[in-house]
C-alpha cells in the first residue's frame, strides 16, 4: 500500500515510541513524503528533542532509520500542482 505522510506524522513518529513509529517502520507500506517535510523537521528539531527526551544524536539516528522506509518526493515533481492542491 502506498501512503503519503506529512510533517505531523513524521514528528509524531519521532516524539515517542508509538503506533505511528511502528507503522513508519513497517516495510509492508510504501511511504512517500514531500521534500518540504525535511525542512520542517529541521525547523522543529529543538522542539522534537525537548519533547521526546532524546538527544539530538538519537533523533538523527532515528530519522535515518525512518528514512530507510520513506521515499522522498522532490519538490520539482509536485510544485506545479501546489496551487491546485
Amino acid at each position: 500500500m502506498k501512503l503519503i505522510i506529512d510533517t505531523n506524522v513524521l514528528i509524531s513518529g519521532l516524539l515517542k515510541d508509538s503506533i505511528t513509529r511502528e507503522l513508519l517502520l513497517n516495510e509492508s507500506f510504501e511511504f512517500y513524503f514531500p521534500e518540504i517535510v525535511m525542512l520542517e523537521v529541521k525547523k522543529y528539531l529543538p522542539y522534537i528533542i525537548q519533547k521526546s527526551g532524546l538527544t539530538e544524536k538519537d533523533i538523527k539516528k532515528l530519522l535515518n532509520i525512518l528514512f530507510e522506509n520513506l521515499n522522498l518526493v522532490p519538490i520539482n515533481e509536485y510544485e506545479i500542482n501546489i496551487d491546485k492542491a
